[in-house]
């Protein structure tokens, strides 16, 4: 049995190779995984220009006017042929470029106009409400790094740069298997000791809102050789083979053996609550993460461990592995110590400035109506007693 840690480790760890990579318009990149560092090729702002509506003003002394209006420059002007002189002004609007010889841009209710002559009714300080060309990015700067997943704010970055076509990792190949004769899909009546598959739904949406280009591989029956066959047949066409259940200890929990015969386990059950089972391995090229059973652990489980390996190996830089982390005090206690790293379903909430932390009811590792109250999974260490007060880190929880 491993540590949470010594685990994580491990799992960052995992020889691979990078993902193959494709080029994209940047309309389709949404969400998806740089391949390359992508560099400023111009300066920005491009130019100097106004930040506000309102009147560039010469006032080498700081005056207060009055000045004459000599010009009016919208965006997208050029200001060339302006050269402002002492006493002089334009009419300037957001994003127009700054006329030679202005020292600030005054808002224009700070100002009062009448017909062609201009006064200030606010002081106005040197180089105010000017954006300076370069101010933000030079020529080469490194805007978004390989590694990053392409949000809303990097791909408007991507694209004020002037690339319409950019290189990203193509998505990994995931088949998911839920396993146990118990448990059936939500469209079949449930019979005598059997349940509905609720791991295999949350697996499938999880993955697929990770950008793993996923497929339901159905329930493996509780019998070794049709796992076995099972597992080499999706290592033959997929990147990553993903289960849940089946990994315990009981005579019918086949695919600790499965693995063996067709691939190679290399670590089994991890010290933390819930989620002890989860283990992981090969077979041929593929790599397999096994999940727990029960539904919180396999939900704990895919977010504490399987997400950073499923990360890296999708060609995510490191920073954005892990869930964030914040350190939280504690609105609870917890008197029964215990031999694993817990981890337990919270609501993370700010009071008078306090960041606290409030436990959620139903915490058995069969409850999943916790999770879909949750906003982060607190840590508990092993051998240890929570008590009202005490500061404990939480993961956050991604809505």
């Amino acid at each position: 049995m491993i540590d949470f840690y010594d685990a994580l480790t491990e799992l960052q760890n995992i020889p691979h190779t990078a993902p193959a990579t494709e080029s994209l318009p940047l309309a389709q990149a949404a969400n998806r995984i740089l391949a390359h560092d992508v560099c400023a090729k111009f300066a920005s702002p491009l130019f100097d220009n106004s930040a506000m509506d309102g009147y560039a003003i010469c006032a080498p002394n700081n005056e207060a006017g009055p000045f004459d209006i000599i010009e009016r420059i919208a965006a997208g002007d050029s200001a060339a042929h302006v050269r402002l002189n002492a006493g002089e002004a334009v009419r300037i609007f957001t994003g127009a470029p700054i006329p030679h010889g202005t020292t600030a841009v005054v808002p224009q209710e700070e100002t009062a106009v009448e017909g062609r002559t201009l006064t200030l009714t606010a002081s106005a300080q040197p180089k105010q409400h000017i954006r300076f060309e370069g101010e933000e990015t030079l020529v080469g700067d490194l805007l978004v790094p390989a590694g990053t997943p392409l949000s809303t704010a990097n791909l408007g970055l991507i694209a004020s740069q002037g690339y319409p076509v950019i290189t990203v990792f193509k998505p990994l190949k995931v088949m998911v298997f839920s396993s146990g004769n118990e448990v059936i899909n939500p469209d079949q009546p449930l019979a005598a000791g059997q349940i509905y598959d609720a791991n295999r739904f949350q697996l499938l949406a999880w993955l697929s809102a990770l950008g793993t280009e996923v497929t339901d591989g159905g329930i493996l029956p509780d019998q070794q050789q049709a796992t076995e066959a099972a597992f080499t047949e999706a290592a033959a066409h997929y990147d990553i083979i993903i289960t849940s259940g089946g990994v315990s200890v009981g005579e019918e929990d086949h695919l600790k053996n499965a693995i063996m015969k067709a691939g190679t386990l290399i670590e089994h059950k991890v010290l933390i609550k819930p989620g002890k089972p989860f283990s992981w391995g090969t077979v041929g090229q593929a790599k397999v993460f096994m999940l727990p059973g029960n539904p919180v652990a396999t939900f704990a489980t895919s977010q504490l461990l399987l997400q950073p390996a499923l990360k890296r190996l999708m060609g995510v830089h490191s920073r954005f592995w892990q869930l964030a982390q914040v350190y939280a005090t504690a609105a609870f206690e917890r008197p029964k110590a215990i031999k694993r790293r817990e981890f337990l379903r919270a609501v993370l909430v700010n009071q008078d400035g306090q960041s606290l932390i409030t436990l959620l009811p139903h915490q058995g590792s069969a409850m999943l109506s916790a999770c879909t109250q949750a906003n982060c999974l607190v840590e508990v260490p092993p051998q240890t007693v929570v008590n009202a007060g005490d500061s404990l880190r939480a993961y956050l929880l991604l809505a």
